[in-house]
């Protein structure tokens, strides 16, 4: 018996003999899978990937379809639409934001004052310089999302990482948000960057949504799923 999946097999498994349902499932993942894998190769420059790091693109997919959080931006969680200058982002997120918060694990994180350079970006070099000019008003509009993710999602991914020659740990609190407008949805990733420190301290360091599903797939691809002890 010939045990070889061939691309023919495949196309064939996927154009007839499966339900309609499990075949756009299998096409999604199979996509996912593939994209999580090409991102993979690009990072590390390497043509041809081991089968473990193959599978635990498989492994991530999973864990990316089946823990994602959603929620509405609607209410609380967009109070802040509309026009929103600067000096109102500052008030909301000294009044709001910052803080302790406790995360669906029941980890605390600190937001501390630092954490409002994350509504900054400079245009040209993408680093968080607080000033008026590099001020972001789509991220201030999105601030009532942070505590939100945090406390909600377990849609949670660990990167470990080499940074200038010291060990690096950030986890990455992941969500889609859906903005109902009168006539369309828009959806978009929206993704919370914490840090952990030496002695095991949690810092919410920025936040910021992503539009394309590409590019949310490519952020994800160095993590791993966060699975608490």
């Amino acid at each position: 018996m010939n045990f070889e999946l061939t691309p023919q097999k495949l196309f064939a498994l996927l154009s007839g003999a499966l339900e309609k349902g499990n075949h756009e499932r299998c096409i999604r993942i199979f996509y996912d899978a593939a994209k999580i894998v090409h991102y993979k190769q690009e990072r590390l420059n390497k043509p041809q990937l081991k089968m473990k790091e193959i599978t635990a693109a498989q492994l991530l997919v999973n864990f990316y379809h089946t823990t994602m959080y959603r929620f509405e931006a609607s209410g609380a969680l967009a109070c802040n639409f509309g026009e929103f200058p600067e000096g109102m982002a500052i008030e909301y997120f000294e009044r709001s934001v910052m803080g302790k918060v406790t995360d669906s694990f029941g980890r605390t994180i600190s937001i501390e004052d630092s954490g409002l350079r994350s509504i900054y970006k400079e245009k040209y070099t993408g680093k968080h310089v607080i000033a008026s000019e590099n001020y972001e008003e789509v991220r201030g509009k999105r601030l009532p999302w942070i505590r939100h993710v945090l406390e909600k999602s377990k849609a949670v991914y660990q990167a470990d990482e080499i940074v200038g020659g010291k060990f690096r740990r950030t986890f990455l609190y992941t969500a889609i948000a859906s903005v109902p407008f009168k006539t369309s949805v828009d959806l978009a990733f929206f993704v919370v960057i914490v840090s952990q420190d030496a002695n095991g301290n949690l810092r919410f360091v920025t936040a910021f949504h992503i539009q394309s599903h590409n590019r949310f797939l490519s952020r994800i691809e160095p993590c791993v799923p966060f699975i608490p002890n």
